[in-house]
């Protein structure tokens, strides 16, 4: 019975606008909408401009169901052979090699265990979240938007979206994906924790948008800006969607950390109309475009800022890349202003606010780059709380 009614209910608008969704879904009875989402949940999960807790519903739905699928696949995969080495000896000398078993199994199982392994992991720290949520409201997660296709993809809220006086929307940058998802949603937590002791007579709500690929290389996918292409619109679509949802009055604040500040600075590029307010960029090789103002909102309320021990203050411009023995492009390397992606966004020439944040750590100190990590905690933590919540720093 449910699949012949639920088809008989209208569906969705077909690539339709955020406040079309929203228009679609307030058409339904709550009969269809209860239909339509136990048989659509994937459908419905995505939709943007679609109420928060129904979203949530949605994805966590398919988070439970995918969860289960892989353990089960998992538990399938016969064990690893226990007599993984051997040695050969020639000359005199033993060489510790691989046991054949061990390679037949490595080649036919050992990816997509790890690979199950990752994801299984990945989706147990997202429903941790709600294993241990406490029943404040203002710290409630929703789950905006989750599959495990390509590296996957996880959208998740920190407090209601629909109903907070403000929302700020995190986008991660290079490295990000399923498997790394703890760590990013942790930063939207800290983001909201932040915010509320720093203005509690309004709610904030602390989105982690991972609704693209990113790069996965520092030095070789980061270089090149089809992620950010490739994702502007869906941030867009995202952050309209929000506003539509929310029907009210919502100080909106986008953060683009890393190659994520090239995502937020192509969508509000090539997005007039996009309903945010405020923007920060942190740790940023460029958000493409060389002035503020470019990013159609006021540029006293675009905020930078990078670590005196980030890595990323030696981004080159792409001459730098292509033509690092042209004497006159490798002095562009040098200049306070130009690197990958447009002008530095904390340069004057940029034109747009700054924001103290510390030196960080000396690379080598803990890990590779470890300054480009540190901007939620601190003062830069602090500073961004500010910046989201209407104020400035």
């Amino acid at each position: 019975m449910r699949g012949p009614y639920c088809r008989s209910v209208a569906a969705p608008p077909n690539h339709g606008t955020p406040k079309q969704n929203a228009e679609w879904w307030k058409s339904l009875s709550a009969e269809e909408r209860s239909a339509y989402l136990s048989v659509h949940p994937d459908t419905i999960g995505a939709l943007n401009g679609l109420p928060a807790d129904v979203r949530d519903e949605a994805n966590r739905s398919i988070l439970t169901e995918k969860r289960a699928q892989d353990q089960l696949e998992l538990a399938s995969i016969p064990s690893e052979p226990g007599n993984k080495y051997t040695y050969i000896t020639s000359g005199g000398l033993a060489t510790k090699v691989y046991t054949d078993e061990w390679v037949a199994w490595n080649n036919k199982y050992g990816d997509r265990r790890d690979q199950l392994t990752d994801a299984v992991k990945a989706m147990g720290q997202i429903q941790k979240r709600y294993d241990n949520y406490n029943g404040d409201s203002t710290t409630r997660p929703y789950l905006l938007g989750f599959d495990d296709k390509k590296l996957g993809h996880v959208i998740m809220s920190i407090g209601n979206p629909d109903t907070a006086d403000n929302v700020a929307t995190y986008v991660p940058g290079t490295g990000a994906n399923l498997a790394e998802i703890d760590g990013a949603i942790h930063r939207a937590e800290q983001l909201q924790t932040k915010a509320a002791a720093t203005d509690p007579l309004h709610t904030t709500a602390s989105i982690m948008w991972l609704g693209y690929d990113a790069p996965q290389d520092v030095m070789g996918d980061a270089r090149d800006p089809k992620f950010a292409d490739a994702a502007k619109d869906p941030l867009s679509d995202f952050l309209t969607g929000v506003d539509a949802a929310h029907g009210g009055n919502v100080n909106s604040t986008v953060i683009g950390h890393s190659y994520g500040s090239l995502v937020a600075g192509e969508a509000l590029r090539d997005h007039p109309d996009i309903p945010v307010d405020n923007a920060i960029m942190v740790g940023s090789p460029g958000v493409g475009v060389n002035h503020a103002k470019d990013l159609n909102i006021p540029a006293d309320h675009v905020w930078a800022a990078t670590a005196k021990n980030d890595l990323i203050n030696l981004a080159p411009p792409p001459a730098g890349f292509l033509a690092p023995l042209n004497p006159k492009e490798y002095m562009h390397l040098f200049d306070d202003h130009s690197i990958l992606y447009g002008n530095d966004p904390t340069s004057d020439d940029f034109g747009g606010q700054t924001f103290h944040v510390a030196d960080g750590k000396l690379p080598g100190a803990d890990g590779f780059m470890p300054a480009h990590s540190q901007y939620w905690e601190g003062e830069s933590l602090a500073n961004m709380a500010t910046i989201a919540t209407g104020g400035k720093p």
